[in-house]
Parts: C-alpha cells; sequence; structure tokens
C-alpha cells in the first residue's frame, strides 16, 4: 500500500469494519422513528477527518449505536480543546481522548494513560492491570473526583515515536527548544533542557514547519502519520519518552452512568473494549508501512544518551508523581504491585 493512500484506505477499514453498524444507525436513528432516543454528545480534541484517534471515536460511536438497536445515537464533537471540562459543565456527554495532559487533570491519571520511560507497561499489561488487577476500582474512585465514568477505550500503539524537524547533534542544543508532549512526558522533557508545549492537534505540523516546535511526541505510526508529521519531521530522535504509547478513554458523565441501567453499562463497558483491541490492531497493521525505520543520517546521533537521560529522569518524575497525594500513593501501590507480578523486574515507582 502507498503510504499516500493512508488516509484514505484507513477511512475505508473503518467504514467496512463498521459498515453494518452505519447501516443500522443510519436506519435506526431519525427521532420519530424511535421512542425514547437518546442523543449524546461526545467531545474530542482532533479534527473530523484525523485518520486513527477521529475514526476509533466515529466507530465507537456507530458500534454503541447498534448495540443500543438505535436507541442512542452518538453525535461526535471535534476540535474540542478540553472536552472533559465540557463533560463535568455539561456541554458534552462523553469525552474521547486523553485526560492527563488536560488543565487541573489529576496527576493519578498518567497511570490510566501511560507512564514515561521505562516505568511503563505495554497495552496488553495496561489493560490486564485496568480490568482485572484492581486498576478500574481506582481510576473509578480518581473519575469520582471530577464528575466521571472513566473506560479505556483506544491506544495509539506498543511503539511511540519522538520526531524532529532537524537534526541535533548534542543534548545540550536540546536547551530551550519547544517540544510537543503530553503528561508525565512534560516532565520529563523539561528535564532534558526541552521547552514541553501542548498545541491543538491540527497546528502542530504548521508550527514544526515553521519551525515553532523542534519535535513532537505524538504516540503511534497512526497519530504521527495522520497529523502530518512524518512531512515535516523527516528526522528521528532514536529514543522516545512514552515509549509504551498513549492509551485513551471514554469519560462518560458520571450522573449519565448512574442514570444508566447495568444492560446499558455493560454496553458501554463493551463497546469501548472492543474498540480498544481495535485500535491497537490498527496501528499495529500499519506501523511498519508508516514509519519504517529511519536510516542513520535521519536518526539523531545522540540517541543512546538521550534514552539513557530519558530513563534517569522519568525515574524521577514518576516517583515523585507517586507521593504527591494519598490517592496518586495507592493507585502507584498498586500499579508497581501489578508490574512486579506481571513483567518482573525492578518495578518500584517511588
Amino acid at each position: 500500500m502507498d503510504r499516500r493512500d493512508f488516509l484514505k484506505s484507513t477511512g475505508a477499514a473503518a467504514a467496512a469494519a463498521t459498515a453494518a453498524t452505519a447501516t443500522a444507525t443510519n436506519s435506526l436513528a431519525a427521532p420519530a422513528a424511535i421512542k425514547g432516543l437518546r442523543e449524546l454528545h461526545l467531545a474530542m480534541p482532533w479534527q473530523e477527518g484525523c485518520a486513527g484517534p477521529a475514526d476509533w471515536a466515529r466507530r465507537l460511536g456507530q458500534n454503541i449505536a447498534a448495540m443500543s438497536d438505535g436507541r442512542y445515537r452518538i453525535v461526535l464533537e471535534f476540535g474540542v480543546a478540553d472536552g472533559l471540562a465540557g463533560v463535568r459543565e455539561g456541554a458534552a456527554d462523553l469525552y474521547f481522548g486523553g485526560a492527563h495532559n488536560l488543565a487541573q487533570a489529576p496527576r493519578g491519571l498518567a497511570y490510566f494513560a501511560g507512564l514515561p520511560g521505562d516505568r511503563g507497561v505495554s497495552p496488553q499489561h495496561l489493560q490486564t492491570w485496568i480490568s482485572v488487577g484492581g486498576g478500574q476500582a481506582l481510576w473509578d474512585d480518581l473519575g469520582g473526583d471530577i464528575g466521571i465514568k472513566p473506560l479505556l477505550a483506544a491506544h495509539t500503539g506498543a511503539h511511540s515515536y519522538l520526531l524532529a524537524a532537524e537534526r541535533i547533534e548534542t543534548m545540550s542544543a536540546l536547551a530551550g527548544r519547544k517540544a510537543q508532549v503530553h503528561g508525565l512526558a512534560r516532565d520529563v522533557a523539561r528535564g532534558l533542557g526541552l521547552d514541553p508545549v501542548s498545541l491543538p492537534p491540527g497546528q502542530l505540523a504548521d508550527a514544526m514547519q515553521r519551525g515553532e516546535v523542534l519535535a513532537a511526541e505524538c504516540g503511534g505510526a497512526i497519530v504521527s502519520y495522520a497529523l502530518g508529521l512524518p512531512s515535516v519531521a523527516p528526522y528521528s530522535a532514536g529514543a522516545s519518552i512514552n515509549r509504551h504509547g498513549t492509551a485513551l478513554f471514554l469519560g462518560i458523565r458520571r450522573s449519565l452512568w448512574n442514570s444508566l441501567g447495568v444492560d446499558e453499562q455493560a454496553m458501554f463497558t463493551a463497546a469501548a473494549a472492543g474498540e480498544f483491541q481495535l485500535s491497537l490492531a490498527e496501528e499495529d497493521a500499519h506501523r511498519l508501512l508508516l514509519h519504517p525505520e529511519a536510516p542513520a543520517e535521519r536518526t539523531w546521533p545522540l540517541a543512546g544518551e538521550l534514552a539513557h537521560a530519558i530513563r534517569r529522569v522519568a525515574d524521577a518524575v514518576v516517583a515523585h508523581t507517586a507521593g504527591s497525594d494519598p490517592q496518586t500513593r495507592r493507585i502507584s501501590d498498586s500499579f508497581a504491585a501489578f508490574r512486579r507480578a506481571a513483567v518482573g523486574g525492578d518495578a518500584a515507582l517511588a
């Protein structure tokens, strides 16, 4: 497959994967035809047509509509800067995306999105901890504080890429340069001398092309390609901060969740879990096509030194985060115990 056809092909694949769902949604979603139709608004930071995240959200909404026999219609709201705040304030019912990088988000959310450096775990291990290792109960408690019910709903993939607009020869050359990163990776970036920024996804490629941002780490191959990064950031840092990728979640307004019947709660949970697996499968299918290994001349020569620095700084950042408050400490203890049991080795996070 030609990479130039990626945006079209992934959109077509998403459409094919949910063709029956879309048909059911379109035929059943007319308010006049359905008694008790419930329309829910889902906010996300990505623009319409952004392959990957926007496709995942659309498919999730279609599957919820189909699984409910058309009783629910999910209306997508694109390009919402802080959709989680919109859910809390009642402007939206659902949020799809990350939360650890949003304004006033609790630090403990980072454990459910993915920790930086060597402190994180694979997407499969993250799902295991959340679903059967005690993570969901802790996440529910944390979500309750900000008025949401969180469900794991997608993942950018097991590999994350730190891409750059120019070649960097030394660690000192990173000082003061801007990098687009999220969550605890922002603290790690500061420890490396970088100046972290959080631009809206649709503005990132232009900012890098203008030379305003040196580097960006937005997840795996699909997200990076969909945002147009390979064309404006042809260099690979050779190391990444969130090396295991980032999980996305479905945030349901807590009052809405509490109003649902047990069967409806199970429906939302199943739809989110299914989309988590599909997003990982799509990333696996496209990764090598969209992000072949960078040649030596396009890889920063300081890659080894950078990887060591990321590990060192990430360990300190996670340890500091773990002690930030009692709730985060409980989350950290649970995560560390699971990591020791499932992964082995030095899993101490504090």
